[in-house]
């Protein structure tokens, strides 16, 4: 029997539509409410770390055995704890001390992890804005989640960020075939493997167009003058669609670069001869 789909939008809803793509995992850091937090403890530890100094100080200036033991042995200056109001303070300083440092580097851990975390795709964003205003899951401050869009992160990025990817997974929502949402049909599915496979495609063929072009066009002219901007020219036409269409790091389209452009001076090297030309 097939299920019945919900009469009203709720959190139940959005959270079946979070969890029918991972792309759409999209959740606020509420970063400025952690950097305030930290703030907060920042300035808590302040002020304790500047209360035993003041504690160490007085020590020092009313130095007599019973300090000077307190400062070098923990077990006399816990025993001392128990009954002298001074080191009663003291103690309970460093327990408030000892318990809000933790809670303080505990949460600058999780900011640091927190900072790692991507921000969603356009596209992604897109799709998660549109089912959201036009669903409209929550009431109350739930309906102003989307204010803060710098807020959010992905947990699972799309893994192809290259401009080429992203043209075709935009594309793929109008052309390519898939599965429309249960409750939203403006939200496709569609298989992320076929856009990897159609980038991959895409790329070879230019890459290859580009330097059978160069090839072809060397092969016509014979001006050595021209012959040497028509190389520079198809090398800069390579590495721009290598940095366009593909997200391959720098040295690595640099190598790919140089080969290419190796390739067509060995070319030109070869179909015009070694030396100057005679006449007889």
């Amino acid at each position: 029997m097939p299920s019945t789909p919900p009469i009203f939008s709720s959190y139940a809803a959005f959270s079946a539509f979070i969890s029918s793509d991972t792309e759409l995992s999209l959740y606020r850091t509420f970063h400025a409410l952690s950097s305030r937090n930290l703030l907060y403890l920042q300035s808590s530890l302040l002020g304790l770390e500047n209360r035993l100094k003041e504690l160490d100080e007085e020590d020092l200036k009313g130095l007599n055995i019973n300090n000077f033991f307190s400062a070098k042995c923990w077990e006399t200056f816990s025993d001392r704890a128990k009954e002298h109001p001074r080191e009663a303070e003291r103690m309970e300083l460093i327990m408030m001390i000892k318990k809000q440092i933790k809670e303080y580097h505990e949460a600058l851990l999780l900011q640091s992890e927190v900072l790692k975390f991507s921000k969603p795709s356009k596209r992604v964003f897109r799709v998660f804005q549109g089912w959201f205003e036009s669903e409209k899951p929550f009431v109350g401050y739930g309906n102003e989640l989307l204010q803060q869009r710098d807020d959010f992160v992905a947990l699972k990025p799309s893994p192809d960020q290259d401009f080429l990817a992203r043209f075709l997974q935009d594309l793929g929502g109008r052309c390519l075939l898939g599965t429309r949402h249960t409750t939203s049909k403006e939200v496709k599915y569609y298989s992320s493997t076929l856009v990897s496979r159609l980038a991959t495609i895409v790329t070879v063929l230019a890459a290859s167009l580009v330097i059978e072009g160069a090839i072809v066009a060397l092969y016509i002219v014979q001006n050595q003058h021209v012959r040497l901007g028509l190389i520079a020219l198809f090398t800069s036409i390579f590495a721009a669609s290598l940095a366009v269409m593909t997200d391959g790091r720098r040295t690595d389209i640099i190598l790919a670069t140089a080969a290419c452009a190796a390739v067509l001076v060995v070319f030109v090297s070869q179909s015009s001869g070694v030396g100057p030309r005679t006449t007889s």
